[in-house]
């Protein structure tokens, strides 16, 4: 006696590239849909969020820029090209997009009177947040030596308005550079 059984519906996986907890607005996010069976190019796609269909058909989804209106759960499933059968469609992947932290700039020398010639640490804070690269900035102009979170001036020939801004150190390499870096919002400190 022969006994034929056929397999279930394919299952859809979808991931999320970068994979982080803090994904801050301007940002790129990239979703993939695999299924588990045949090529990429067998399926056509069909993406949800929060339960509204997207006009995508491709595997990924891109949002270049990712705004708070984008979180929500995203799902995905795929309908076979030839069969025409539809697969499982793939758990909620939820995205969770942060608005920019503030940068803020506040000087470590405690003195109440500065005179010139004087060294005068500043410090660059982004409170809550890691993985960030600073950069200084006087009167609008970056300071290219300067990307520690400290910068110590003299006031005889660097007084003048300073700014801070954190870059995000850690984002794949395959975006354009204006999706690996988040600049964050400027804090000015004159100093007389």
């Amino acid at each position: 006696m022969l006994v034929l059984c056929c397999a279930g519906r394919a299952k859809a996986v979808l991931t999320i590239h970068p994979k982080s907890s803090q994904i801050f607005s301007g940002e790129s996010v990239t979703f993939r849909c695999n299924i588990q069976r045949g090529k990429v190019t067998d399926w056509e796609y069909t993406w949800r969020k929060d339960d509204v269909d997207s006009i995508s058909r491709k595997h990924e989804y891109e949002i270049s820029e990712v705004n708070i209106s984008d979180n929500g759960d995203y799902r995905c499933l795929g309908t076979h090209i030839d069969q025409k059968k539809h697969s499982k469609s793939s758990d909620a992947v939820s995205l969770t997009v942060t608005a920019l932290p503030t940068a803020s700039v506040k000087m470590v020398t405690t003195q109440e009177t500065l005179y010139p010639g004087q060294a005068v640490k500043l410090q660059c804070d982004i409170s809550n947040y890691t993985g960030w690269t600073y950069h200084w900035l006087i009167n609008k102009e970056r300071l290219s030596s300067q990307t520690s979170k400290t910068s110590t001036i003299s006031l005889s020939d660097q007084a003048g308005q300073y700014q801070c801004q954190g870059t995000r150190t850690k984002r794949p390499q395959n975006h354009i550079s204006a999706h690996l870096s988040t600049l964050v919002s400027l804090l000015f400190l004159k100093l007389h």
